[in-house]
């Protein structure tokens, strides 16, 4: 019969078999568990390897890096051998159209925005009253050469007569001068008729150029005044103001090559050249030019006008009007000397990423091992 022992704190007491199988339950349920979590650890521990330790990532990263050197070396190349702003225009030499006589409009035969030719009637007026007028200056013509004819022939009679000593020298220099008076009347009523010729032809008013009709401001029906703004005439040929900082001048020179972007046109390209460069900032040519003798001064990079003229003028059916944003860039380089130096950096920057990345793959598999 087996002894039980009881302890003297007060816990009821195990049989020694039964301590025995429990320490050997609970011993084996500590070692599984420690086995599951070895299992379950083991591959864990791959997938927690840093990025930087892959060498697949490793070279696509350099690679990446090759290709931002290379970028990086093309943009230094070309901000080292090119000059360009944003604050740049679309100018042109705009026609104002006005009528040089009053009168009725009687047809309008332009709208807005509708291109013209040189010689184009845009606009006719009323030509009645100039009819008469015409008719009036070249009946008056008519009636002063008759009179002309009449001074003519006193004026032969009275040489004549004189001549043989029958009239007075008064009178035949009476006669000479009624007849100079008549030529001279003649004259005045034929310029008379050519004025009245003129007028009666500019009731037509024509395009004096070619171009496109905007701020059409004309009606049938409307009264002109002399001088009066119809429409102004925008001609196909424009140009481009620049306004450079005055630091982007010093290897600026006419007749260098252009680039233009125009904002209107995604992926328009225009080509050009510098054709001058203003004498002076703009701000000098402003209405309140800035007074720089004054003891609060600061100063401030100014902006120099740039004239770029186009070699293309709208071939592409593009229309190109005065305020039109654009952004050039000027050629002031050939690159010859730029490029060797540019290429030096990459290259000696490219070969450092290459043999970098070597050289920590090759520490990574060797602590690896």
């Amino acid at each position: 019969m087996m002894k039980t022992e009881f302890p003297t704190n007060g816990e009821l007491p195990i049989p020694k078999e039964r301590e025995h199988r429990r320490g050997v339950v609970i011993q084996d349920h500590h070692d599984n568990r420690s086995e599951g979590v070895d299992a379950e650890d083991s591959p864990g521990k791959d997938k927690k390897k840093s990025l930087f330790r892959r060498p697949g990532v490793i070279i696509a990263a350099a690679a990446l890096a090759v290709i931002g050197i290379g970028y990086g070396g093309f943009a230094m190349f070309y901000s080292l051998t090119h000059e360009s702003t944003d604050d740049a225009f679309i100018d042109v030499h705009t026609v104002s159209v006005a009528p040089k006589v009053a009168g009725h409009v009687a047809v309008v035969r332009v709208d807005d925005n509708q291109l013209v030719k040189k010689g184009d009637v845009l606009v006719e007026i009323d030509p009645r009253d100039f009819q008469v007028a015409l008719a009036q200056a070249k009946a008056n013509v008519a009636k002063d050469k008759a009179t002309q004819i009449q001074a003519d022939l006193n004026e032969k009679r009275a040489l004549d007569l004189f001549a043989k000593k029958v009239i007075s020298t008064q009178e035949r220099d009476t006669n000479i001068a009624t007849a100079e008076s008549s030529r001279a009347s003649v004259q005045a009523d034929e310029a008379t008729v050519e004025q009245a010729e003129l007028n009666l032809g500019y009731t037509k008013i024509k395009a004096p150029i070619d171009g496109y009709v905007t701020k059409d401001a004309v009606a049938i029906g409307d009264y002109l005044q002399v001088g009066q703004a119809l429409m102004a005439l925008v001609p196909p040929r424009v140009w481009v103001i620049a306004n450079f900082k005055e630091t982007q001048l010093r290897s600026m020179r006419p007749g260098q090559p252009v680039t233009i972007s125009v904002d209107a046109y995604a992926g328009l390209k225009l080509q050009g050249r510098v054709d001058s460069i203003q004498a002076g900032s703009g701000a000098a040519f402003s209405l309140l030019p800035p007074e720089n003798a004054t003891g609060n001064y600061v100063k401030v990079v100014q902006r120099v006008p740039v004239k770029i003229v186009l070699d293309e003028q709208q071939q592409l059916q593009r229309v190109l009007g005065p305020g039109m944003s654009v952004v050039p860039s000027v050629t002031v380089s050939d690159g010859a000397g730029v490029v060797f130096k540019v290429a030096g950096v990459a290259i000696i920057l490219a070969l450092g990423v290459v043999v970098g990345t070597a050289l920590w793959i090759s520490r990574i598999q060797k602590g690896e091992s």
